[in-house]
């Protein structure tokens, strides 16, 4: 089977594709600016386009029995326009799903987000909670899962959407590498015993979804949230952290009531100097808020189980961590 990755060069995409090509699936790779394309294997296929413009997007799914859409403005704090998102996230998937039906494509994996629901959760969530973004990447997200069921009931296609909290591996780019990186140098402040807990995902059981989503005869619902087994506790997290990189436990923690004035001082200033600070309101809820989803619905319907958690991979994230570091010095 040639399945088409679209989003190719992303941290996503590369260990999907990377992972596809062992596994001895044929690949086409798309990707937009070619002059920054990472070295992909001979064998995969290679092809320049530009979601956004359904002109470029025409072709690129001929010979293809799937595809799996990667390709997307990605979720950040003040971070481009309402328009940027609808351009690329609903516009883009909208292209792509195009591109499908003209070439007779059965089957579409289309990576979406759990910020469909909100920024926040109280408690844990399952598909069976109804939609609510709260940002313009929810939204976007949220109406290219609506054209994705459309586009399957009207041509009769096998499509699903995924999920997805916040994903970490062996990657510079997100918060966590951020977050290691000022643990590191004493830069990111003691968290205290929090209670709220985070869901997570592995890319390698990223991956394991996206590959039983390739196979699946049929699929009992449009979208599927996809997590690590179970949830982090925010504390424990920069603690595994902190002890990855060898520092000693804390004698001391910062009191919560500090950290949310220091946060409100922080959206202050930057009123005021119009410039990002450290530490705001927003930022501070991102670290310590609760976000909990749960993974049940495609681990009983697909089969599918989360093998990787973040305590067990910390080794590795410390050592890609350290290897960056060493080779920008």
């Amino acid at each position: 089977m040639r399945v088409l990755v679209t989003g190719a060069s992303g941290f996503l995409g590369l260990s999907l594709i990377r992972e596809l090509c062992r596994s001895g699936w044929q690949v086409r790779a798309i990707v937009r600016e070619p002059n920054r394309c990472p070295s992909f294997s001979p064998e995969v296929e290679i092809r320049v386009a530009d979601v956004r413009y359904g002109s470029q997007t025409e072709e690129m799914a001929s010979g293809c029995e799937a595809i799996v859409h990667l390709a997307a403005k990605v979720h950040a704090i003040d971070d481009g326009s309402e328009k940027d998102y609808e351009d690329i996230n609903i516009e883009g998937t909208k292209h792509v799903l195009d591109a499908a039906v003209r070439s007779k494509v059965s089957r579409i994996v289309f990576v979406s987000s759990v910020k469909v629901f909100g920024e926040e959760t109280s408690g844990c969530v399952e598909e069976t909670r109804t939609p609510n973004p709260q940002t313009a990447y929810g939204r976007s997200k949220w109406r290219a899962e609506q054209l994705v069921s459309e586009y399957a009931e009207r041509h009769r296609l096998t499509a699903v959407s995924l999920r997805l909290p916040m994903v970490y591996g062996p990657t510079t780019k997100g918060n966590l590498y951020r977050m290691i990186e000022a643990i590191d140098r004493g830069r990111f402040p003691i968290l205290p015993r929090l209670s709220s807990v985070r869901s997570l995902l592995h890319v390698e059981n990223f991956i394991q979804a996206v590959f039983l989503c390739l196979r699946a005869p049929s699929f009992q619902r449009a979208a599927y949230i996809v997590a690590d087994t179970e949830p982090y506790c925010v504390s424990d997290l920069y603690d595994w952290l902190r002890a990855g990189l060898g520092k000693a436990a804390p004698r001391w923690r910062v009191p919560q009531w500090i950290l949310s004035g220091g946060a409100r001082c922080g959206d202050v200033i930057q009123a005021i100097s119009g410039s990002p600070v450290p530490l705001t309101t927003g930022q501070l809820a991102k670290v310590i808020g609760c976000a909990w989803y749960s993974s049940r619905a495609i681990t009983h319907e697909l089969g599918y189980h989360a093998e990787y958690s973040f305590e067990k991979t910390v080794p590795e994230l410390i050592a890609f961590y350290r290897g960056v570091v060493r080779a920008s010095c």
